[in-house]
């Protein structure tokens, strides 16, 4: 470790927010393997919380611990692949380094995002705290090196996320209130993305519906397409999804506002209040439901 104390190294702090796919439609694949899609991601106020110092020994290291390893982690991950672009290209020197604390609270294996957006913001403290000077597409280049999603992390708001996940279009909606219930199962997104049951060439949604339900103080429009698959290898998630169903009906709302994110195994429903989103919650939360069904459950608002 760099000899400097810790205390005088250089130190950012950063918020890492979890998303929400409001819909998700795998459109096609393209000759390399990847998966074209279309969806509206939603960034929500449930954060992981990340520390970087700067070091000054050419080490990149995670100082937390997880049940992945530290190799594997994503964000070393992106701090090497930043330092090696910057390095080659003469805007830092091989020496510097950084000690990344991650404080976990996004579910892993849930479809919500927590580790593209751990990476992101990662790639967005290191330009600050290493001071490369470095373009926006630059940077995310190098995030879509690293995953489909962090790409979006990189930039702030809700967008419509196209193609492998490199085209973005800002879009906020009036939906911001929703429930996440995340059940007892982790899904590895490759295991979805490589069943021979996912339909691959499913119809996009035509762009003035998407306009149209923008300004819905709940979301019903579009689907998940790999629920199926999600379903079919983890069939309590179902059991899971209808009971989240049957909670939004009691409060008065439709079937359609269920959904589950990503490729599982969050589920959500979006709600009209934050007060119906809290009803909710303290249901699921109750004997009548199962009590502790699920590892991870909160009402939660959109950063728009």
């Amino acid at each position: 470790m760099d000899g400097t104390p810790a205390g005088d190294r250089p130190m950012l702090q950063l918020k890492a927010p979890a998303k929400l796919n409001l819909f998700l439609h795998v459109t096609g694949q393209r000759t390399d393997g990847y998966h074209l899609l279309q969806s509206l991601f939603v960034p929500i106020n449930w954060c992981d919380e990340i520390e970087i110092r700067s070091t000054h020994d050419g080490t990149i290291q995670r100082r937390s611990d997880h049940p992945w390893s530290s190799e594997d982690d994503i964000c070393i991950k992106a701090a090497k692949q930043l330092r090696a672009v910057a390095v080659s290209r003469g805007l830092m020197g091989p020496s510097v380094g950084c000690d990344i604390f991650i404080h976990k609270s996004i579910p892993h294996g849930a479809g919500l995002g927590g580790g593209s957006s751990d990476a992101a913001s990662c790639l967005k403290g290191l330009l600050d705290l290493w001071q490369i000077n470095m373009s926006h597409r630059e940077l995310a280049e190098i995030g879509l090196g690293l995953g489909a999603d962090v790409p979006f992390f990189l930039r702030s708001g809700p967008a419509l996320v196209t193609g492998i996940g490199e085209t973005q279009q800002r879009l906020v909606p009036a939906a911001k209130h929703f429930v996440v219930a995340v059940p007892h199962v982790e899904i590895a997104t490759a295991r979805i993305f490589q069943s021979t049951s996912l339909e691959r060439n499913n119809p996009a949604l035509n762009y003035n519906a998407i306009q149209a339900e923008l300004a819905q103080p709940v979301w019903t429009l579009g689907r998940n397409d790999l629920c199926k698959v999600a379903f079919e290898l983890f069939p309590e998630l179902r059991i899971d999804f209808d009971l989240l169903v049957q909670a939004a009906r009691q409060q008065g709302l439709p079937a359609q506002a269920v959904k589950m994110s990503g490729s599982g195994s969050a589920l959500f429903c979006s709600c009209a209040s934050e007060a119906q989103a809290r009803e909710l919650v303290n249901w699921l939360a109750s004997p009548a439901a199962g009590g502790e069904r699920f590892r991870g459950l909160r009402a939660v608002q959109a950063y728009l």
